[in-house]
């Protein structure tokens, strides 16, 4: 996201900051005088999701968005986990509506958001089919609980998914590709599955004039879903949802964040460079020079 925004591939939402970043942790500097209740209190170590700005020294958030630190989980960590655990959990729970004893395939498995699914799907009872685009990955993802997991690069999940399902394909696809993986997600989906497709790095046309048919065939569900422009409604629930669910996950340390390495912020265009490479396993972060602990 940080990479498209400044290529001026993905612009914030209207009124938002035009600095990049979109979730940070820190210490609660002030509670505006207008909330009447406030949750949280100057002092309070927090992580939030905000619609931009993150790369600075201050945010303002609503209050709504913000997330207690979890006791155990330290400051630069925990700012690996607002948006890609609220975008995971948005898939699964708003879009999939996944339940125990589904399966479920999970594109870009190594990324920051790829981690939080893998993670969060096992969490709900779920077989976890995973694709990554390289060895290492693989093994990564399969050490945090994928239960099949193959390099696209190099292997044909969509056979690999069959082969493991007696045929029957999985019940559901979240997919950040698109284009490049469009057949074989339809190849190995199941009669009445769902496809949530939430990024385009693969491209975004479908070369083909049959696809509606085959869509169609298999009676598949197809929904396109964002979280960075949604209301701040939609934000509030999603966030009240992943404490009362998520957060009690990682109190206990079932639920981790997955850190790449955190640069000091002066380094910003190395961590970009870095994450250009498509290397990185997890999340790379960027941490304020000044930062209190």
């Amino acid at each position: 996201m940080d990479l498209m925004q400044r290529r001026g591939s993905y612009p914030p939402p209207s009124g938002c900051s035009e600095i990049l970043g979109v979730e940070v942790s820190g210490i609660v500097e002030r509670v505006d005088s207008g909330v009447s209740v406030p949750i949280y209190r100057p002092g309070d170590h927090v992580m939030a999701l905000v619609p931009g700005g993150g790369y600075a020294e201050y945010v303002t958030v609503d209050e709504t968005h913000v997330i207690p630190i979890p006791p155990g989980i330290a400051m630069d960590k925990a700012a690996a986990i607002p948006e890609v655990f609220l975008t995971a959990f948005q898939l699964l729970h708003f879009e999939a509506k996944v339940h125990s004893g589904q399966s479920v395939l999970i594109h870009a498995a190594a990324s920051g958001v790829g981690t939080a699914l893998i993670q969060l799907t096992k969490l709900a009872g779920c077989q976890v089919f995973a694709t990554a685009g390289s060895d290492t990955k693989v093994k990564f993802v399969k050490g945090i609980g994928a239960d099949i997991a193959v390099n696209y690069k190099t292997g044909e999940f969509d056979k690999s998914v069959l082969e493991h399902t007696s045929n029957r394909g999985v019940d559901v696809v979240l997919d950040c590709v698109g284009e490049s993986h469009w057949l074989r997600n339809i190849s190995c989906l199941a009669t009445d599955g769902i496809w949530v497709i939430y990024g385009l790095l693969g491209g975004r046309k479908i070369p083909d004039d049959n696809f509606l048919s085959l869509l169609l065939r298999k009676r598949l569900t197809l929904k396109g879903t964002t979280l960075r422009n949604r209301t701040d409604e939609y934000k509030t629930n999603l966030v009240r949802q992943f404490i009362n669910k998520g957060l009690p996950a990682l109190i206990e340390g079932r639920l981790k964040p997955i850190v790449d390495r955190v640069l000091p912020w002066e380094n910003v265009g190395e961590a970009h460079d870095y994450m250009e490479t498509n290397a990185n396993i997890g999340k790379i972060l960027l941490r304020v020079t000044d930062e209190r602990e």
